[in-house]
């Protein structure tokens, strides 16, 4: 197995904690322990044993993921240490255990560790585009259809989108729906962003479209809990749950204690309300900052707004690469955010905008600062 550099985490890990300022990060300022604890609960967790947890995630936690979802019960839901797992099990799974076949429709941009992984373990991606239309970021449905062959096994989304922020309509989603269930072959979710809107309700889920859906989550980007390195997969079946647990025995085995103790309590009904509000006034009231800071260089970029998670995707109009640009604008002035050769999309750069916003001023003016020298 040969993996292909998985570029965009390689340069978060070696420069987000080296750089003044990263902009890189597509979730929200974390939440400390006491902003989302209770002080009964922090004297329960100094009591908490640090032991092996149950593996596929323990019955409480497992059910506090499936109760959003209509019908789903906790033997449906396998629990990862983080998205990132939760996406390996599903594409290790889907090649290894579906005849033989080796073709995933993957759209672009996005998040690629599915696409490396799935070429690392000789599959082949067969790659379908979001592209810019009429003020928003569409799905090529045709494209996609051109994807689909005799040896497809999958369709792998990620709504709301990264990089763009963008969010499928119903429309859209029910065509992806329709095309896997022609063909009746999977469809994985990546939702990680979820619950992140800046405006309406929740995006809906494809796992309410489709019999054969799998969702993949986490407590990393809209709840803000990146640190517990916690995710998990949403499956149409306790046997499918099962056969990716079994899977996981080869991983990391389970969960850590404290990240599945915290992560029941963080989804808790009033909890993760309490949650999502905060996730939404964070990114509604940094959305204004960086759209102003955007609109003031018209001239180098050209965006459309996102409608979910702390992330905008602009293209750049720019005398270099942008995988240049962001190489010396990391090096010059100490500010890290990925360019869009990370995504498969050359020519846009992606800006996080979650942090406190003093800091995402700060780091914004040192781009500018940069924009005025080159």
């Amino acid at each position: 197995m040969k993996l292909t550099p998985f570029n965009l985490e390689r340069i978060q890990s070696e420069w987000e904690h080296i750089v003044k300022y990263n902009l890189s990060e597509s979730g929200v300022e974390p939440f400390r322990i006491d902003e989302l604890l209770t002080e009964e609960q922090i004297a329960e967790l100094h009591h908490l044993k640090l032991g092996y947890t149950q593996t596929n995630g323990t019955e409480a936690l497992r059910a506090a993921i499936a109760a959003p979802y209509p019908g789903v019960e906790a033997g449906q839901v396998i629990v990862t240490n983080g998205g990132a797992e939760a996406n390996f099990l599903t594409v290790w799974w889907l090649l290894h255990e579906n005849g033989g076949r080796g073709d995933i429709s993957m759209m672009i941009p996005n998040y690629l560790q599915m696409q490396g992984v799935w070429a690392a373990l000789g599959g082949n991606v067969r790659p379908f585009h979001l592209r810019v239309d009429k003020g928003r970021w569409a799905l090529d449905i045709e494209e996609l259809k051109s994807t689909i062959t005799r040896e497809t096994v999958a369709i792998a989304l990620c709504n709301p989108n990264n990089p763009t922020g963008s969010v499928l309509t119903e429309g859209e989603m029910r065509a992806v729906a329709d095309i896997a269930q022609d063909r009746g072959f999977w469809i994985i979710s990546d939702e990680v962003y979820q619950g992140a809107e800046l405006s309406g309700g929740r995006t809906p889920t494809m796992f309410d479209m489709y019999d054969r859906v799998l969702v993949n989550s986490s407590l990393s980007k809209a709840f803000g809990l990146p640190g517990l390195r916690l995710g998990w997969s949403v499956t149409p079946s306790a046997e499918v749950a099962g056969e990716l647990w079994a899977y996981s025995d080869y991983t990391t085995i389970c969960p850590t204690a404290i990240s599945d103790w915290m992560a029941t309590i963080a989804l808790q009904p009033e909890k993760r309300a309490m949650i999502e509000r905060r996730t939404r006034t964070i990114i509604r009231n940094n959305w204004q900052i960086v759209s102003t800071w955007l609109d003031r260089h018209g001239d180098v970029f050209d965006y459309v707004a996102p409608s979910a998670a702390a992330i905008c995707f602009p293209r750049a109009d720019l005398d270099m690469t942008t995988e240049t640009f962001v190489q010396r604008l990391m090096k010059e002035k100490s500010v890290l955010v990925p360019p869009g050769e990370h995504f498969d999309m050359p020519g846009f750069i992606r800006f996080g905008y979650g942090s406190d916003p003093e800091y995402l001023k700060e780091g914004l003016s040192l781009v500018s600062e940069f924009l005025a020298e080159i």
